[in-house]
This record gives C-alpha cells, structure tokens and sequence, in this order.
C-alpha cells in the first residue's frame, strides 16, 4: 500500500492516534505502578524537554514550544538531571559509543565531535569500555583509534540500570522505525515481531540460531550498506 492509498484520515487524525496508540504503553505501566496523573505528567514533560535540548533547542525556545514559563522550564531540566540524565548517561553513553565503533574505528576526539554529551562524560565511558575489555585503542597509526574488541558483541548487563538501558535502546530503535513509517514515509522502514512458545529445553537452540546465523547474517548487511554509503 503506497501513502496515498493510505489517506484514509487526515493528517491531524494520523498525529493524534498515533501519539495515543505510544501513550497507551506508557498508561498501562504508569497504572500498573499507581503513577499519580501530575507525577505522569511530569515525567511525560520532562521526556519532551530531553528530545528538544537533543535537537538543539534553547530553554527559552523549549519553554514557547511547550506553553511553559521558562521557570518551570529551568525547573524540568533540573529534575530530569538529577533523577535521569545523570544515571543514565553513565549505561547508555557506553552503549552509544560502542555501537558507533561496530561501524568503524573512531578516535576519541571523533566521538567528543559527534557526540553531545560532556567531553569528561565521553573520557569516563571510554574508560569503562576499555577496563570491561569491551573495546581496544589501537596505537599503530598516526592518531590512535577505538574499535571493539570482537566484531559482534552482545550488550546484555543483568542490572536494573542496564536493562533499563537496553530497554532506552530497544525502544529507541523501534521509534525509528515508527517515525519512518508514519512521519517520514519511508515504506522499508519496519519492526517486526515473532510471538512463540518456547520450551525450556529449547532455549539454548535458540540461543545459537541468533547467535551463529541470526546475527551473522545482520551483521553482513550491515556492513554492505556501510560500504555503499563510504
């Protein structure tokens, strides 16, 4: 079905019920959890306040976007540091630049360009990646570079802070693919899902089939796109 076939609402319909199809996943924990409504609301203004500094935006300008004064605005960011940002730089940030390294070697001077987190942020990860035997720097060229220590890794921590972290990139990439279906109109862009039942015995079959065909074969399309693309 091409996107015109698929014009069967209007485009403020669409935003709605898509932005209302996301929030039902977060009302099912948040009821689950017995969330005040103005604790829910905080939480939700606090997300939207981290997706626009993310793109750029100033306070003042965030605060016009959102209807708030710019005090409430300097109050979001102030709580979502102190109970988010902080925290969850220390897992994710790791996670980040790990996946940006699968891609090709990069220098740390490299990552501090792309990324936007604080430069001694970026050290302490690299940091950690190197002391958890994650990743290597490699000194034989003229400026040293990081690359993983094998090429396919799995990320998995058995900590409430890092599955948490796996949960922030999970989600982020089906985003993505939301995003490229419904925002940006792009008909390849797709997540799919298998719901089976799965013995107990039959996990660790499982468990090889991902690892030693699954991965492997993600793993050499990947790297095709990333040759077309240099």
């Amino acid at each position: 079905m091409t996107d015109r076939e698929a014009q069967d609402i209007d485009q403020r319909e669409l935003e709605r019920r898509l932005v209302h199809a996301l929030a039902r996943l977060v009302t099912r924990f948040s009821g689950a959890f017995g969330v005040p409504l103005a604790d829910l609301v905080d939480l939700v203004q606090g997300a939207q306040l981290q997706v626009l500094r993310e793109r750029g935006l100033t306070l003042g300008e965030i605060g016009r976007r959102m209807n708030v004064s710019e005090r409430h605005t300097k109050r979001l960011l102030k709580q979502l540091r102190e109970s988010f940002l902080d925290t969850e730089r220390e897992y994710d940030l790791p996670v980040r630049i790990e996946f940006m390294l699968w891609a090709q070697p990069v220098s740390r001077a490299r990552l501090k360009q792309v990324l936007q987190d604080e430069p001694a942020a970026i050290d302490a990860a690299v940091e950690r990646l190197l002391a958890d035997g994650r990743v290597v720097e490699d000194t034989s060229g003229r400026t040293p570079r990081l690359r993983p220590t094998t090429a396919r890794q799995s990320l998995v921590r058995d900590t409430w802070m890092m599955r948490i972290g796996a949960l922030n990139s999970f989600l982020g990439n089906l985003g993505d693919a939301v995003y490229g279906r419904f925002i940006d109109g792009t008909p390849d862009a797709f997540a799919r899902t298998l719901n089976f039942l799965v013995r107990p015995e039959d996990v660790p079959a499982l468990q090889r089939f991902f690892d030693e065909q699954l991965v492997p074969f993600a793993t050499g399309l990947d790297e095709a796109a990333h040759e077309r693309a240099a």
